[in-house]
């Protein structure tokens, strides 16, 4: 008997992964670098628990909303991937500009 559960929790999880999408959103955007990390940790874990089959648990009426949310979350990517390359080549420069240290050892 399959379990009647798991297309809510297939939904669950499609909206956990949009609310730490755009929490990370948020933290791009607030140049908030540690919370965008913790964030991104939080949604990978959450992503690596769907299952495999998540089209396959979802019956047809729900399939529209998952790809809503799933497109949400690529655009939230697509959000933050230039405020983060602005926050690499920011990181660059510091590095460039830091004076270079050599270790000493005994």
């Amino acid at each position: 008997m399959p379990d009647s559960s798991r297309p809510y929790e297939a939904l669950s999880m499609l909206e956990g992964l949009l609310a730490l999408s755009e929490a990370m959103l948020h933290a791009a955007r607030s140049s908030d670098w540690d919370t965008l990390v913790d964030q991104e940790a939080k949604r990978r874990a959450l992503a690596e628990t769907l299952p495999d089959d998540v089209a396959s648990v979802l019956p047809s009426e729900n399939q529209p909303i998952a790809r809503l949310l799933i497109e949400a979350c690529l655009r939230c990517d697509d959000h933050i991937r230039p405020l983060l390359a602005v926050r690499v080549d920011e990181l660059r420069v510091l590095l460039r500009a830091a004076p270079h240290t050599q270790s000493v050892s005994s």
